[in-house]
């Protein structure tokens, strides 16, 4: 256990040389930067970021607006291709209208059923 004293001694003789060769030079701000605005890493930057964009309207055209995709079935071919002689099936005509309700008098209630 002696040899914490000599250890810490040593330590802060350490941190106050370190300290001393801080001048007020040192502490001042830096100075603005000057030159070109426009690096290569914000001009890459830049690029990449277009062609993620570009990439993820891509990836929603093929996915959702062509079809085939789950969102748009392709539509099923017939079982079997329909013949030109083949009769159609029947129809009934169409008929006139028939009301399903009676007009009745003013003065006789409705018949109850």
């Amino acid at each position: 256990m002696t040899g914490h004293p000599t250890t810490e001694a040593r330590l802060r003789a350490a941190l106050v040389a370190r300290a001393s060769l801080v001048t007020p030079h040192d502490l001042r701000p830096a100075a603005p930067p000057r030159g070109r605005t426009w690096g290569t890493r914000r001009v890459c930057g830049l690029v990449l970021a277009t062609l993620g964009t570009a990439a993820a309207a891509a990836a929603v055209y093929f996915l959702a607006l062509t079809p085939g995709t789950p969102a748009h079935p392709v539509p099923v071919p017939p079982a079997r291709t329909p013949a030109v002689g083949e009769p159609r099936p029947a129809t009934p005509p169409p008929g006139p209208a028939t009301p399903s309700v009676t007009p009745q008098a003013e003065g006789t209630p409705p018949a109850s059923r």
